[in-house]
């Protein structure tokens, strides 16, 4: 943090960036990443791309080209992504917290053009279940967020000679409530096509986290 606060104060000095677009966000496992400015990329409806403002543009041709009198670019490698966006939620819901192999995973949130603030999106929703009588937690990661279920030990989820994943009863009841039984996108279920056709994309077990994603099980 202290080294990047020495580069940041000096692009702040550059000729040609605005000081208030230089911010720092220390994360974890010892990281500090310096960033410029925000930008409203909206997705072009035809490719489901999102657009880049010329504004982005210009500022991103800048940044790159800044360097010293021996020919060295200081940001070569300066890329457009998701703004950071500070973790919201009650502290005591983080699924990373809980003392347990699993969790039920029953939502995602993914910034679009309509929700940008996808973990309070999340948080949202984990204390609307929480409200409801459900133990829900929630997983802020950097692109998206996701609401879970329950807590569970090693034995939740196990294999048969065929392969195929099973889930215990106490799972499989959790799975049976309308609530609990979809794994939601932005609220809505999704559904995936299949050789019996269309079906929606079921809850799952996933991994609690410790120090990164939760994996599914």
């Amino acid at each position: 943090m202290q080294r990047a606060n020495l580069v940041a104060q000096t692009l702040r000095q550059t000729p040609g960036i605005a000081s208030k677009n230089v911010f720092l966000m220390d994360e974890p496992g010892e990281i500090t990443r310096i960033y410029y400015g925000t930008y409203l990329r909206r997705s072009n409806q035809k490719t489901g791309r999102r657009t880049t403002p010329q504004k982005m543009r210009d500022d991103l041709a800048l940044i790159r080209q800044l360097g010293d009198e021996s020919g060295n670019r200081f940001f070569v490698r300066a890329m457009p992504v998701l703004k950071p966006l500070p973790d919201a939620g009650n502290p005591q819901w983080k699924l990373s917290k809980v003392q347990a192999t699993y969790s039920l995973q029953i939502a995602v949130f993914e910034p679009t053009d309509k929700i940008h603030d996808y973990k309070s999106a999340a948080a949202d929703f984990c204390s609307y279940l929480r409200k409801q009588g459900y133990e829900a937690y929630y997983h802020h990661a950097s692109a998206s967020s996701m609401v879970t279920v329950g807590a569970f030990g090693p034995d939740a989820a196990y294999r048969k000679s065929d392969g195929l994943t099973y889930y215990r009863d106490e799972v499989l009841t959790l799975q049976q409530d309308e609530l609990l039984k979809h794994n939601l996108v932005n609220g809505a279920i999704v559904k995936v096509k299949t050789p019996d056709g269309d079906v929606a994309v079921p809850s799952a077990l996933v991994e609690i986290p410790r120090n990164g994603a939760a994996q599914p099980w």
